[in-house]
This record gives C-alpha cells, structure tokens and sequence, in this order.
C-alpha cells in the first residue's frame, strides 16, 4: 500500500517533535510502503527509522509559482465560497478575506505539487495528514482528481479550535470537513467539537489518543525543604504562562521555608517577555529560583525528568488537545495541575495532580501546587500519574491501534 503522511516540517526541524514516536510504529508495518511529504524543508533533517522515505516535492517551488497559485484562487470557487460564509457570518474584513486568499492559494499550490507527485510516482493509496489544514485540503483535492484514493487526518486543537483563530475564523474547513474517509482526534470533547461547529459526520470521526513511551524508570521529588516545579510549552499567549508567574509569587511568600525552583521548557515569540516578567516579579524573592531552558530536543525533555527531581508540572493553558507534554510527565510519575480545557480531563484529576476549573486564577493554581507537593497523597499521586498513562496512554498501544485503524481505511 502506497502511503504519504503529509507534516509541516517533519523530518526537518523545528516542531512536530511528537511525531518522532508514532512514525517508528510506522516503519514496522512491512505492507505499508510510506513516504514523508513535508510543507518545509530547511537544514537537515531528522535520523528516519529504516524503510520511511522523505520526498520534498511539496516544500519545492518558487515565488512565481505562488503568485500563479494566489491568481488562480483569487478566481476560483473555493475562495468565493469562502467570502460568501465570511459575509454571511457577518466576519468579511479586510484581514479575514486576506487570510481566505491565502489560504485557498496554498490548498491550490499544495494540491497540484501533490498530483504532480502521484503523476510521477503513481496514484497514492492513502494520504494521511497530520494536520487538518491546508495540506490535508490539498489531499482532498487531489482525491478528486483521481491521483489519491483515500485521505485521513489527525485533528490536534489548534487545527480546528475556530475561537483561537482571529474572529473566529477557521478558513476552508466547512468547505472540506466532509470529504474525509476518516478524521481522527484525541477526545470525546474534540468530536463532539467537530461535529457541532463544522457539522462532522459523527461516523467518520474517531477517538484515536496520543501517547508516549513507557521507560522502567521514574522521577523523585525533590528533598525535604524543596520544590521544583516545571512548565513545558510553546511560549504563546494561548499558555498563559503570565497565570503560572503570578501562582509562583504567591507559592513563594507563602511557603517561605521552602526552597522553590521553577524550570520552564520551550521556545516561543513570548520567551523573552516572559523572562522578563519572571524577573520582575520573583527575581528579588530569596526562596525562588527560575530558569528558562528554551526549545530542547525531545529525548532531552524525558531525560530531564528522570535526571532531575520533579514534583510537579503546571499548565495554565485556555486552550490544549490532549497534551503530549503532560502524558510525558505523567509517564514518569510526575503528577500534574492543568485546567479543565480541551482534552486535558482524559489525563489529569484529582486521583494523579489536580484538574483545575477552565480559568483559574493564580491563587487556585498556588493552592493546587500546595496540595499535590505538600499534601499525605503525594505519593499515591505520582503513582496514579504514571498508572494512567500505562492505561490510556500507551504508545507501542495507541500508536500500533491507530495505524492499524489507518491500513483498515486504505485497504476498503
């Protein structure tokens, strides 16, 4: 079976860094001959598991081909349609239909760079996209034309959450959710998302969640006398990492007896602002330390638990998936405090850390931490963290059962 999982960088760097333990799965599937076709490819790309190919025929092109791509669309029926639920929905602006444009001229490019491909290699069996963006319109358009049989999609949280858009907008989706063979998300919550904003078909999208390696090795807690906390994320508004600053302040004043240290992981166009508020509101607190590691390598994030005492991670987030970053943690024993958002609840409650309301304040998130690091089930906790994980959150489990889910497609 011919198959090509379209990514946005994957195997090139940055992102996509979850990918790297489902694709290994992949290689293991003798029947399944798979190509990666990633929408950029810049610098050196990631060490593939023998048998995965990488083909950049969709990264290709040049600035004509683009302005040729934004001339055809700008004429076409995909971005007509696009204006008329703009106005309808009483969003049209300049901005929004600027975004329409765009888009639909990338659907247009992605989709012919796509068939040129299948003209060249042959009609793809199955086209499974990790994302349920443009690239994944491209596939659909390009099963139209006869050169894709079947595509399937993932749908993570900000591919399809429309309310973190710029009003609310998500361009094309309407226009597209339809044609899938199958769509799969990570939770219950984010079917029934799909289907009541979008009108998804509830038979063609499935459940199918994430999940991490199970190593024989846990995290400790800290020593007596200590904390350490760890946030992991993008640095992003969406992150609230300033809630995270502000329950950090009052931890501190309040447990002055403690020696508290905080280490946020991750890269973002926030970083830097975000170093400076931690300075300016915990650098003069004598029991707070912080440190901001920056983007690092996703192996280097699961041996920092197990490196590094660990009592707990924190996310403030307003909106998530089901969060790669948390089951991470999790699989370590680390017990977490996260808000009830997105697909959070399927991982974190009260059994294994402390599942907060959908916007919590920073006093909340301080008194959470107080429970989790502090309180006689400390230990039942990390327990539950790790024992849920090895329930739902298998990968050698979820990620064989979905690609097994994903050959079933191909094969009917």
């Amino acid at each position: 079976m011919r198959i090509v999982i379209l990514t946005n960088t994957y195997p090139y760097f940055p992102g996509e860094q979850f990918f790297e333990d489902e694709i290994a799965f992949w290689a293991e599937r003798a029947e399944a001959s798979v190509t990666l076709l990633p929408a950029v490819a810049t610098g050196e790309p990631r060490a593939l598991p023998p048998g995965i190919a990488v083909d950049t025929a969709l990264a290709s092109g040049r600035l004509v081909g683009r302005l040729v791509a934004i001339f055809v669309a700008l004429f076409g029926d995909m971005f007509r349609g696009e204006i008329g639920h703009l106005w309808r929905t009483r969003k049209l602006g300049p901005r929004t239909a600027l975004r329409a444009l765009l888009h639909s001229s990338k659907v247009v490019q992605q989709a012919h760079r796509l068939m040129r491909y299948a003209a060249a290699h042959g009609e793809i069996d199955l086209a499974y996209c990790y994302w349920n963006e443009t690239q994944s319109y491209a596939a659909l358009l390009a099963k139209t034309k006869g050169r894709v049989r079947k595509v399937v999609s993932r749908a993570h949280g900000i591919d399809f959450h429309e309310f973190r858009r710029y009003r609310e907008y998500m361009p094309l989706k309407r226009q597209f959710i339809h044609g899938y063979d199958r769509i799969f998300v990570t939770s219950a919550r984010a079917a029934a998302y799909l289907q009541a904003t979008y009108g998804a078909s509830p038979d063609k999208v499935h459940v199918s969640p994430l999940g991490v390696p199970l190593d024989g090795a846990l995290a400790s807690p800290s020593p007596a006398g200590a904390v350490h906390i760890v946030s992991v994320s993008y640095c992003h508004r969406v992150k609230r990492l300033d809630k995270i600053v502000d329950a950090l302040v009052l931890f501190a004043r309040q447990h002055q007896e403690v020696k508290a240290r905080w280490t946020h992981i991750g890269g973002g166009p926030l970083l830097e602002g975000t170093k400076a508020l931690a300075q300016n509101r915990l650098g003069d607190m004598a029991n707070m330390s912080f440190e901001f590691t920056g983007d690092v390598p996703h192996e280097e994030v699961r041996r920092f638990y197990l490196d590094t005492p660990v009592d707990v991670l924190v996310n403030a987030s307003e909106s998530e998936g089901t969060p790669v970053a948390i089951q991470e943690a999790m699989s370590t024993g680390v017990p977490v405090v996260a808000p009830d958002v997105g697909g959070i609840s399927c991982a974190v409650s009260n059994r294994c850390g402390a599942l907060l309301r959908g916007s919590p304040d920073g006093q909340e998130i301080a008194d959470a931490i107080v429970r989790v690091v502090f309180g006689t089930e400390r230990d039942a906790l990390r327990a539950n963290a790790r024992g849920v994980i090895e329930q739902k959150f298998s990968a050698s489990r979820n990620y064989r059962d979905f690609i097994a889910n994903v050959l079933a497609v191909g094969a009917s």
